[in-house]
């Protein structure tokens, strides 16, 4: 089975804050598609009906299925409807497509198909690209995430970027060329993975805002060589406790940084590096690597496993220490990070 996904763009209305989707489909005749909606995991979403219907054109929205056990004698035998609600998520499946299945759509939740609801076009056309699925991915507020994006079919000398699906089209939010968008200033990183293609994402700090479809590539930004899609969804509920986001120094003082990680998770590597432009230079690590440039003037000081705690002490500060670094522990491909800015002083005086 084809299954085909949305590219396009992805529509927010200020109601459906808490519902996010797909905005544009396309699909091959005979083909099918796969339309994936994603919700806030809230009790009354997760119990609530949900339902897919087709838009008239007197505006009036025709139930195509819904999870009431509902389906339209039209539909009957190829359309199927998977609601996951611990994941937040379900996702509408319509097979044998017809040129008259192309037109608007709803994905919503409600005892009305006028409820909370992302609109979507379909259109079903001869001939169609086919995609891989859209990957959910899990972080909790103020946690981090780790998206490892697939090759593209580009040279891989071309940048790499990370964009978040709006209504007009893919927003950039960081690519290697250095830029990263003011919101994102000091918590996300792109690595690229040597020789393969493929690219590493981190973002922490997460947000409730974060949460959305996301789009990796490569090349240009409207390009479809990479049409790889990330559903982002960041838990409210979160274990994590809340910690400075800034800490201040005097010019040839010190002063130490408490990393914190998961001391159930086996981390390979814990480090500290300096965070520019989207990209993080590694200063130290428990393996005992220190920047030739850092050398006698930081050092991991205590690694307790048994709380998940490491220190970095900084000392002979200098004005141009000032700025965003990163405290990490890696564990395969997966990393858990923090971020922190230091503010330097002129000491009194001087």
């Amino acid at each position: 089975m084809v299954v085909l996904f949305l590219l396009a763009a992805l529509l927010q209305e200020p109601v459906s804050s808490t519902l996010y989707g797909s905005r544009f489909l396309t699909g091959k005749v005979g083909g099918s598609v796969t339309h994936q909606c994603f919700y806030s995991t809230t009790p009354a979403n997760k119990h609530d009906r949900k339902y897919w219907c087709k838009e008239s054109g007197s505006g009036v929205c025709y139930t195509v299925i819904s999870t009431t056990g509902y389906t339209s004698k039209d539909h009957t035998g190829r359309v199927s409807l998977e609601d996951i609600p611990q994941n937040g998520t379900f996702s509408v499946t319509l097979t044998g497509l017809k040129k008259n299945d192309t037109g608007t759509y709803r994905c919503g939740i409600g005892v009305t198909n006028r409820a909370l609801y992302v609109s979507l076009n379909l259109t079903v056309s001869a001939d169609a690209r086919a995609v891989g699925p859209t990957e959910l991915v899990w972080g909790q507020l103020r946690g981090s995430i780790t998206i490892l994006c697939p090759p593209g079919d580009t040279q891989g000398g071309e940048k790499r970027f990370w964009c978040k699906l709006g209504r007009t089209g893919c927003i950039l939010i960081a690519d290697t060329n250095g830029y990263v968008g003011r919101s994102y200033e000091g918590r996300i990183v792109i690595i690229p993975q040597e020789s393969s293609g493929a690219f590493k994402i981190l973002i922490n700090d997460l947000k409730k805002e974060d949460s959305g479809l996301y789009r990796c590539g490569m090349g240009r930004l409207n390009g479809q060589d990479s049409p790889w899609v990330v559903a982002l969804q960041v838990t409210t509920a979160s274990t994590l406790p809340k910690r400075p986001k800034f800490l201040s120094g005097t010019v040839g003082g010190s002063l130490s940084l408490k990393c914190h990680y998961d001391p159930k998770e086996n981390y390979e590597k814990k480090y500290l590096c300096r965070w520019r432009e989207g990209s993080c230079l590694l200063l130290v690590d428990a393996d005992g690597f220190v920047h030739e440039a850092y050398e006698g003037r930081i050092q991991i000081t205590s690694n307790d496993q048994e709380r998940g705690t490491y220190t970095v002490v900084m000392s002979h500060l200098r004005e141009e220490d000032a700025g965003w670094y990163w405290y990490g522990a890696r564990n395969g491909h997966a990393e858990h990070t923090s971020s922190v800015k230091l503010r330097i002083q002129k000491a009194v005086g001087k």
